[in-house]
This record gives C-alpha cells, structure tokens and sequence, in this order.
C-alpha cells in the first residue's frame, strides 16, 4: 500500500505543500508541490489538489510545524474534514533537516523536507485544544496584549510629563486611556479566574505551582495554556527550544562570536515570562543566585541574567505542573533533570 504525506509550510499569507508518496519497497517520490493562500479557500483548494493525486482510500497524513499561530486553521480545518493531522515543533524539524544536508532553504524545499518528516519518523497525531484551555487562552492573550498597551501609554505619558509645556488636554487624554486599560485589565482578571475554577483539577493544579515564587496565578493560566497543558513536550529541552529561550553559540576554530537565545519559539511564552523573571530575581533564592552568576560573568550585558532566570523559572513551571506537585524549597536537583521525561521521577525544585 502506497503512503503518502503531506508537508506544509506556513506563513501568515500563503503556504506551500508537497505530497509525497512511497510504496513498500521504494524510496518516496515527490508527487507534487504548490503554493496555496492561507485562507479558507485555499484550504479547500488543497483537498482538491491532493484528492486528485491520491488513491482512492487511501490515508494520507498532513504534517507541519507548531510556529505562531499561522498553523492553527488550516489544523482544526484539516482534523474537521477527518483528516491525520500531525503538529511538530520546530527544533525538531530544524535537527531532521539539518541531518539531510540539505543546504538550500526555501519554502518549497521546507514543504519537501516536512513531508519527508512525516515519512521517516513516527509523529504523534494532532489533537484540538480543548475549548477551556483554547478559551483560557485567548482571555490570556488579551489581558497580555492591553498589559503591553498600558505599559506603552504610562512610558508616553512619563514622556509627556517631561516635554516642554505639554498640552494639558493631551495630558487628561493619555490618563484616561491608562485607567480605561487598568479597568479592562481587572475584568479580564476576573474572567481568567472564573473559567479557570470551573475545572477544579485545573485549578488545583495551578494553586499548586501558584506555591512557587515569582509565578503568580495569570502567568501560570498563560504559560500552560500556551504550551496546551505541555502536551507536544517529552522534555525539559524541547520545551525551552519552543519558548525560544534555546541558547545558540556562534563558534568556530578561534572565532568566538556572541552567544544569544534563539527567539525562534512562542514570543508569548517570552513576553509573559519577563516580569515575573525580575520578581523572581528578587524573591528565590536560586534564580537569585543563578542571576548573580551570569551577571558576573557578564557584567555588561545584565539582561542575560534575567533571560536564564526566564528560562529557569520556565523550567520551574514545567516540573511542578507536569508533576503535580507544590514547590519544595529545599528539594536539590540531579544533575540529569533538564533531560528527563514527563513521567519519569524528576526533582521538584529548589
């Protein structure tokens, strides 16, 4: 019986996809590739297009990556039309085509190399978020998004009040938009907290890692519901890699270039992160103490503390919910923790 795979590549606009094929004895064939729009019609142009390249009952299943949220339509699109959906994050499919050597990067090649993801290895089959975790999400996302408009708008007043002889009508204008934003802030509070104790094992849970400083009970909501309960994450790496909090070394012979994060993840996860991370610099002990010795190593660039105080915070996060478990301050960690498995007994914290 001949397989077939469909690899997607997404971008906000458009997308492309390339079928592939493969009989039990041969190596898979590309049968096709095409540029579709991002749209519902697109999508249904799709189905057309791989219909009339496909065996009559044939299976076929659709792989693409988890980046942004570009991918989410045409999923939920794809499973609703009863289709195998297959979400795979993007460190992993970065390893897989790097280990094909294949060094020119395009979108119809990145459809290519998909597809043959999905041919070669085992990939676990697509599930919808839930509509609570998908409707915690969005209320997340919103309180995130007028978080960062509040913040813009105190910043231009703070700009304004140091201008020479602003406009007082401009000044009242700027105050009422920051309380309109505070208001609209504390409703969404309110919310996140009413849908969240309708599951009471969801809330338990987070009352639980709620215990662990720094993290207070939005940005736990927004993490977990970002990540879908971590249900696409086996380990403490992939988890770090999808949040873009990977570190990438620039190193070869004796040239020494800078080292950063990745930031090719869920800018979110980042976003919701930062302040928490500076609380949490000053209020646990071990971030505190890891932020002091990457500061000291770097004593011009502080950021970088309080980026591995993001990560680590992340990882906090991760342990005690996958765990279900409340934070132990005087629990040491092995030295293996950031390989090990959801599932497999793994330290709590320190």
């Amino acid at each position: 019986m001949i397989e077939f795979s469909a690899g997607i590549d997404l971008s906000k606009d458009t997308f492309y996809a390339c079928l592939q094929a493969r009989e039990p004895v041969n190596a898979p064939t590309i049968i096709g590739t095409k540029e579709f729009d991002n749209s519902r019609k697109g999508f249904e142009t799709l189905l057309a297009w791989v219909r009339k390249r496909v065996s009559k009952g044939a299976v076929v299943q659709f792989v693409m990556e988890a980046t942004g949220v570009y991918y989410e339509e045409l999923a939920y699109f794809l499973y609703e039309q009863g289709y195998k959906v297959a979400v795979v994050l993007a460190n992993k499919m970065h390893h897989y085509a790097k280990s094909l050597n294949i060094k020119t990067k395009t979108d119809r090649v990145d459809a290519s190399i998909i597809a043959s993801f999905g041919m070669d290895r085992s990939v676990k089959e697509w599930k919808p978020m839930s509509p609570f975790y998908k409707e915690l999400r969005e209320l997340s996302r919103a309180f995130l998004s007028l978080k960062k408009q509040k913040q813009r708008a105190k910043n231009q007043l703070h700009a304004l009040r140091h201008a020479h002889k602003t406009s007082v009508v401009v000044m009242e204008l700027k105050k009422d938009q920051i309380a309109f934003y505070e208001q609209k802030i504390a409703l969404l509070k309110e919310e996140i907290r009413k849908v969240a104790t309708q599951d009471q094992a969801f809330y338990a849970k987070v009352k639980k890692v709620e215990s662990l400083p720094g993290a207070g009970f939005e940005t736990i909501i927004g993490i977990v519901c970002e990540t879908n309960g971590f249900e696409l994450f086996n380990s403490i790496r992939q988890l770090v890699s999808y949040a873009g909090l990977d570190v990438v070394f620039n190193q070869s012979g004796v040239f020494n270039g800078k080292t950063r994060i990745s930031k090719r993840g869920n800018a979110r996860i980042r976003q919701i992160l930062y302040m928490p991370a500076l609380s949490a610099i000053q209020h646990h002990r071990s971030i505190k103490g890891l932020y002091e010795r990457v500061v000291e190593r770097n004593p011009t660039v502080k950021n970088k503390g309080v980026v591995a105080g993001m990560r680590k915070l992340l990882i906090y996060i991760f342990t005690l919910w996958t765990k279900n478990e409340e934070y132990d301050p005087t629990y040491q960690w092995s030295t293996h923790s950031v390989e090990q498995k959801k599932g497999a007994k793994s330290p709590r914290t320190r």
